[in-house]
């Protein structure tokens, strides 16, 4: 019998903080597992992974290498241990190590620190132009999370599309409702989040939830000056909750001196910072809306979790958004204040629009599986292992 394959990943994003970039390689490793069961999946990091990230599973072996810093541990550290453990392929997220000793995939969310440059700090946008296109072209295969990404790389970097494929992501586990709450009525389940919410968070009023790295590109300024307009205008008992760490560009008091320049009092908006994996799924719940105004993203997660918590949904129709809402939520004009306070007031006052969107919604994001997107991966991988393997 042929020796089984030996699939490496770079797995230091496993160690982090919890981001998009880990919540990509928690699921995907998973589910590679689970569908592929011939397969060795090395996974190398600089430190050790947190236990429970990763299952136990045969075919999953982690590897922790050791480097003074990471740039060295890419450039000598991970090619030397490829080698020595003669690894068949190697999956990335960005940037590739020089000199792979084996054919190499590298994931790319987006490329928005070339098209919108101004939502990165100087040195963040330097380091990412110098190094995500090369490896963009060195690799053998790049894999994009939607249609308009790979257009965009397309027509940036001139690209032939088969250099680029298309993988969306599914929703993470932790959304399923847990088997003891399956019997729950939705109401019933909400409220029971909302008493989580509560006695973890504080948070008592309904709310309305977004979610993500406080940044420019997440257009949080639009939203809250609508929400703040609307509270004041439809009498809303509601709150603006957000969620997420801060990243560059975030200016928390300008945010509030916004909100309260519409009339809005201070306190009716809230910033959680970030907010554990299990405590997420019940912040969602416990919302009586999402919303998702960012200018860009390279997939949009978020938006399939809302979703699938059964929440009533708003996305801007900024790319590619649509592209992953399809009909499960009601989509708005990024930059449009206006437009924005109108529906935060018709979604939080009409209850069978609500109960219509939580429907849609559910049976939107139920299109999306992990499952999925590992079938399409571990095919990416044979693909290129074939042509890697055919005479030239």
């Amino acid at each position: 019998m042929p020796e089984p394959l030996r699939i490496a990943i770079d797995g230091r994003t496993l160690t982090g903080r919890f981001t998009g970039d880990r919540t990509y390689w928690r699921n995907l490793i998973r589910s590679l597992v689970q569908i592929d069961t011939t397969s060795e999946y090395l996974i190398y990091t600089r430190t050790p992974i947190p236990t429970g990230e990763l299952p136990d599973n045969p075919h999953l072996i982690q590897k922790q290498i050791e480097a003074p810093n990471d740039r060295l541990w890419t450039l000598r550290t991970l090619p030397q241990a490829l080698r020595d453990d003669r690894a068949d392929l190697l999956h990335v997220q960005y940037t590739i190590p020089p000199n792979c000793p084996c054919p190499v995939i590298t994931s790319v969310h987006d490329i928005s620190f070339r098209l919108f440059p101004q939502w990165f700090p100087l040195k963040h946008r330097i380091l990412l132009n110098l190094t995500v296109p090369p490896s963009m072209r060195h690799a053998d295969r790049v894999i994009t999370l939607s249609e308009e990404s790979r257009q965009q790389m397309m027509r940036v970097y001139g690209f032939p599309k088969a250099h680029i494929e298309v993988t969306p992501l599914g929703v993470s586990e932790g959304f399923a409702i847990p088997p003891e709450y399956a019997n729950l009525t939705p109401s019933a389940l909400q409220e029971m989040a909302r008493q989580i919410t509560k006695e973890r968070l504080g948070i008592v009023e309904p709310f309305v939830l977004a979610v993500g790295v406080i940044q420019p590109r997440k257009n949080l300024p639009t939203l809250i000056e609508a929400f703040g307009v609307a509270k004041q205008r439809g009498n809303l008992p509601h709150i603006l909750v957000l969620t997420g760490k801060p990243g560059w560009g975030a200016q928390e008091q300008e945010l509030y001196t916004l909100f309260t320049q519409t009339g809005a009092p201070k306190e009716a908006l809230r910033f959680t910072g970030y907010v554990e994996d299990d405590l997420l799924p019940w912040l969602y719940r416990a919302s009586s809306a999402f919303a998702f105004p960012s200018l860009y993203e390279g997939f949009g997660i978020p938006v399939l979790e809302g979703m699938a918590s059964g929440v009533p949904t708003l996305v801007s129709d900024a790319p590619p958004l649509p592209e992953v809402a399809g009909d499960g939520a009601m989509i708005v004009p990024a930059r449009s204040v206006k437009t924005w306070t109108n529906a935060l007031i018709q979604i939080l006052s009409d209850t069978e629009l609500q109960q219509s969107l939580a429907a849609r919604g559910v049976a939107r994001a139920s299109l999306f599986t992990w499952e999925e997107t590992a079938r399409q991966t571990r095919a990416i991988y044979t693909d290129v292992l074939t042509a890697s393997r055919s005479p030239k």
